[in-house]
């Protein structure tokens, strides 16, 4: 059931409250959707078009496993508002189509093709090949260098590490569905309060970069309805997801813990600041670390 939480240890604000109840209410609908719609129909086609005011996409399918749903066939599905938004016309996509209130929806929408795909594959198997002989007592400290890898923005764009060698970057791990106030909420909202007072700085080049633990409901268009919800500004915000098997060997890397129980994820916390060479110039563990402790440091680098 879902219930109203607030968030322990930051300070009152109504615009973050506002954000925090806005998205707990998205979720709580997504979840209500989920639990009384058919089965999923896992499928995967060519975008011919996106119709926003219907907040459709016009799909051609390319592979499917339903009857309903016959390879080579055009259909009009309703998305999210995030997924409506991500131009994803031209691109294969795989989903997973659910029949609900008279109409096929597309749920948990991945672009495969499009720039970057080939080197996304490449990398993640360079990374999965480095983290198999990693001893568990190792991970990522301050000091050491982050290694090259390559996710999925919230535009549905493939984003590489390497790309933001050259700018300093706030990095840390969420999932959206989480319900403990004190954990990936409040590290949300200050991401969200840090890159406030960076601009407020003069900042502009500080970048932030916030990875799923959640990549098979985490998709590009629920990354971004998620954004929205916190008040992240797209220009210099980097929401990423990916696949499970990319996900596992990060938190591997950074030496973050996470365990499946009673539906929903637990798990440790960690935020570190990447300098321009992509070094780690600060880590802080836990979600309660201080905006202005990251803001001081990043003004030194």
């Amino acid at each position: 059931m879902c219930r109203p939480i607030c968030v322990v240890g930051l300070r009152s604000n109504s615009k973050y409250s506002m954000m925090r109840y806005k998205t707990y209410s998205i979720f709580c609908f997504l979840m209500t959707i989920n639990a009384l719609s058919a089965a999923p129909v896992s499928i995967q086609g060519r975008v011919l078009d996106v119709l926003p005011e219907q907040r459709c996409l016009q799909v051609e399918l390319t592979a499917s496993v339903d009857a309903d749903l016959s390879v080579g066939q055009t259909l009009n599905f309703r998305v999210g508002l995030g997924d409506s938004e991500i131009g994803y016309v031209g691109r294969l996509i795989r989903a997973e189509a659910v029949q609900y209130s008279h109409a096929w929806h597309l749920e948990r929408i991945f672009p495969i093709d499009g720039i970057g795909a080939k080197a996304m594959t490449d990398l993640s198997r360079q990374l999965r090949n480095a983290t198999a002989t990693m001893s568990r007592r190792n991970y990522i400290r301050e000091g050491d260098y982050i290694p090259n890898f390559a996710m999925i923005d919230q535009h549905g764009n493939f984003l590489q590490m390497r790309e933001l060698r050259g700018k300093a970057f706030v990095l840390n791990f969420i999932f959206t569905r989480c319900q403990a106030a004190t954990m990936c909420p409040a590290a949300t909202m200050r991401m969200a309060q840090l890159q406030d007072a960076a601009r407020e700085a003069g900042l502009e080049q500080l970048h932030f970069v916030t990875i799923t633990f959640d990549p098979e409901f985490d998709s590009p268009g629920i990354l971004r309805q998620y954004a929205a919800a916190y008040g992240l500004e797209h220009t210099n915000f980097h929401l990423l997801t990916a696949t499970q098997s990319l996900v596992d060997d990060l938190l591997r890397q950074f030496g973050i813990l996470t365990m499946d129980e009673d539906g929903t994820i637990n798990h440790t916390m960690a935020t570190l600041l990447i300098d321009a060479n992509g070094r780690v110039a600060l880590r802080k563990e836990g979600s309660r670390w201080a905006v202005e402790t990251f803001l001081q440091e990043a003004m030194q680098l």
